[in-house]
C-alpha cells in the first residue's frame, strides 16, 4: 500500500475508535434503568454550555426539568457519569444524615499542584478538610463577626461618604454596580483578610485590586480549570503541576501575610481581623465564646454548624493562613457582589419592595441619630425586612446554583418507581440549588421576586430542605455569616445615602451571560446614583 492509501485507512479508523471511546460510557444509565439527559459524544451534557445555548448551571441541571417525577436522574460531565439529586429530602439525607458517604467535594486541588488553593477549605478532602473545618469554625461565630463589624461598618460608611462627595461634585454618578461592589468588596475583604486599608474606587489600579481580580476570575482559562476540576482526577493536576490561581498573585498574598504577621508580633499589634484570629488558632488560643449562642442567628439564611469546633494541634503556617484568607476573598467577594447586584435590580423592578426597605433603613437611621449611635452588628441583624430581601435574592438568584459531592462510601438510593442504584466510591453527584429554589412545588410563583415569603407569618411554610443558598450539612459554606453581614451592611449604607435609578443600558428583563461560570449578566447592572434628597423630580 502507498503512503496515501495508508493515510486514507488510518484517518477514518482513528476517528472511529476515538468516537467509540468518547461514547463508551454512555450506556451507563440505560443499564441501571435511570432517566438521563442524552449526551453528546465526548462532551456529554456539557455541549449546551460550550455551545453557548445554556448557562453552565442550567446545562448541569437539565435533568431536573426533564424528569420532574424522579428523585434523581443521570447526566454526563464529558464522559463521566453522575447523579443529579432532585428531591430536597434526599439531598438532606445525603448531605447531613449520611454525610460520611459523601464527605468530599469532587473538585479537590492537590497541594503539589497549587500550594495555596490546595489548602483552601473548599478544595480539600478527608482528614485535612475535617481538621481545617473544625479549626476554622471558631473564627466565624457571631461574636467574631460582631468584633469585625466595626471594621466593615467604618469602611463602608467612609466609602459611601466619598461617593456622595463625588456625586455632588459631578451631578450624580452613573456606575456599573458589579464593578463598584467588587471594588468595595475587594477593599473590605482586603481589610478583614489581610489587614490592609485601600480605596479601589479612587485608586482602581492598586496591586490588591489587580491581584484580587486574578483570584476571583471565573472566565477564560481559569474558569475552564475550575470546570475541569469537577470531572478530571486530581492526579491529572498533580502530575502536570497545573495551578488554578496565578503564581504571581498567590506569591503576592503570601508575602503580605508573612510581613503583616511579623510586624504585628514584633510590635504587639492587635486588630480584630482574620489574620489575628488565625494566628490565635496557631497558638491554640481561638475559642468559642459565651456570646456565640445569643448571636447564633443571622437571619433566615443562617446555616448550622455540624462539626464540633476545635483548634487543638492546629499547626497553621503562613501559607495555611494565606490560603484561608484567599479562600474567604475568592468565595466571599463573588457571593456578596452577586447578591447585592441582583437585589438592587429586583428592587428597581419592584418599587414597593424598595419603598419598604427604604422605610426600614430610614427608621434605623433616625433611631441611631437620636441616640448619637453608630450602626451595630445587633441592629443590622434585627432589620427584618432587610433580611427578607436578602433571603429572597438568595432564593431567586442563588450565587452558587449547582454544588457537588463525591461518594466516599457506597450508597444506595431509590427512585419513586422503585428503581434502586448504588453510587460507588468516586462517583459524582450534583445538587441543583437553583432548580430547587425555582420549583413551584416549594415556592408558589417562583419567578416572582417576593420577600414576603420570608415574613414572620409566611416563613414557616417554607421547606427548609428546599432552601440551600449556602449548601447543606457539614460541607456548607463556612463563611456564610460573613457574606450575609457584608451584603446587608453594603445594602444599608447604599440605600441610606443614595437614590438609585436603573439606566437604559441595563437589559430589562435581565439577560444572563451564558458563557460565564458564575452568575453574571450581558449588559451589567448600570445605575444612576444621586445623593438622597437631591433626585430631580
Amino acid at each position: 500500500m502507498t503512503s496515501l492509501e495508508w493515510l486514507l485507512l488510518l484517518v477514518p479508523t482513528t476517528i472511529y475508535f476515538f468516537y467509540r471511546w468518547s461514547v463508551a460510557t454512555f450506556d451507563y444509565f440505560d443499564k441501571r434503568g435511570v432517566p438521563f439527559v442524552k449526551p453528546v459524544p465526548l462532551l456529554g451534557g456539557m455541549w449546551n454550555f460550550f455551545s453557548g445555548k445554556m448557562h453552565m448551571v442550567d446545562a448541569g441541571s437539565l435533568g431536573y426539568e426533564m424528569f420532574p417525577d424522579s428523585r434523581f436522574s443521570g447526566f454526563f460531565a464529558f464522559r463521566k457519569p453522575g447523579y443529579l439529586i432532585h428531591d430536597p429530602e434526599l439531598v438532606k439525607q445525603i448531605t447531613i444524615k449520611d454525610f460520611d458517604h459523601f464527605a468530599d467535594h469532587t473538585n479537590v486541588v492537590p497541594i503539589e499542584a497549587d500550594p495555596v488553593l490546595g489548602r483552601a477549605l473548599f478544595f480539600t478532602e478527608g482528614t485535612r478538610w475535617k481538621h481545617g473545618r473544625s479549626g476554622l469554625s471558631p473564627a466565624f461565630t457571631g461574636s467574631k463577626m460582631r468584633n469585625m463589624f466595626a471594621l466593615l461598618s467604618n469602611y463602608t460608611e467612609g466609602a459611601m461618604g466619598r461617593l456622595v462627595d463625588d456625586a455632588r461634585r459631578d451631578g450624580g454618578l452613573e456606575l456599573e454596580m458589579r464593578d463598584l461592589f467588587q471594588k468595595l468588596g475587594n477593599d473590605v475583604t482586603t481589610s478583614l483578610s489581610f489587614g490592609v486599608e485601600i480605596d479601589s474606587v479612587h485608586n482602581p489600579n492598586n496591586e490588591f485590586m489587580r491581584r484580587g481580580k486574578e483570584l476571583i476570575a471565573t472566565d477564560g482559562i481559569q474558569g475552564l480549570k475550575f470546570l475541569l476540576l469537577t470531572v478530571l482526577p486530581k492526579s491529572f493536576f498533580r502530575t502536570l503541576r497545573i495551578r488554578i490561581f496565578p503564581k504571581e498573585a498567590t506569591d503576592f498574598y503570601v508575602d503580605v501575610i508573612s510581613k503583616t504577621i511579623k510586624q504585628r508580633e514584633e510590635h504587639n499589634i492587635v486588630r480584630p481581623d482574620f489574620i489575628h484570629l488565625l494566628v490565635q488558632g496557631r497558638k491554640n488560643e481561638l475559642k468559642m465564646e459565651q456570646a456565640d449562642d445569643q448571636l447564633k442567628s443571622v437571619g433566615f439564611s443562617t446555616v448550622e454548624e455540624h462539626l464540633q469546633s476545635s483548634t487543638e494541634n492546629s499547626q497553621y503556617s503562613d501559607l495555611d493562613i494565606t490560603a484561608a484568607a484567599a479562600s474567604f476573598f475568592f468565595g466571599g467577594l463573588e457571593t456578596t457582589t452577586t447578591v447585592i447586584c441582583f437585589a438592587l435590580y429586583e428592587m428597581s423592578q419592584n418599587p414597593n419592595v424598595k419603598q419598604k426597605l427604604q422605610a426600614e433603613i430610614d427608621q434605623v437611621k433616625e433611631q441611631l441619630s437620636t441616640t448619637d449611635s453608630k450602626l451595630s452588628y445587633e441592629v443590622l441583624q434585627n432589620m427584618k425586612y432587610l433580611d427578607m430581601v436578602v433571603s429572597e435574592t438568595l432564593r431567586r438568584w442563588a450565587p452558587l446554583g449547582l454544588t457537588n459531592r463525591a461518594c466516599t462510601k457506597p450508597y444506595t438510593i431509590e427512585d419513586n418507581n422503585g428503581t434502586k442504584v448504588t453510587i460507588q466510591v468516586g462517583d459524582l453527584i450534583q445538587i441543583p440549588i437553583q432548580s430547587i429554589h425555582r420549583d413551584h412545588r416549594f415556592y408558589p410563583d417562583p419567578y416572582k421576586f417576593d420577600p414576603e415569603r420570608f415574613s414572620e407569618e409566611n416563613k414557616a411554610n417554607i421547606n427548609r430542605s428546599a432552601f440551600l443558598p449556602f449548601g447543606s450539612g457539614p460541607r456548607n459554606c463556612i463563611g456564610s455569616r460573613l457574606a450575609l453581614m457584608q451584603t446587608k451592611c453594603f445594602l444599608y449604607y447604599t440605600l441610606a445615602n443614595f437614590e438609585l435609578e436603573l439606566c437604559p443600558k441595563t437589559d430589562v428583563p435581565i439577560k444572563l451571560n451564558k458563557r460565564s461560570v458564575s452568575l453574571d449578566t450581558l449588559s451589567g447592572f448600570w445605575f444612576r446614583m444621586v445623593p438622597r434628597g437631591e433626585m430631580k423630580k
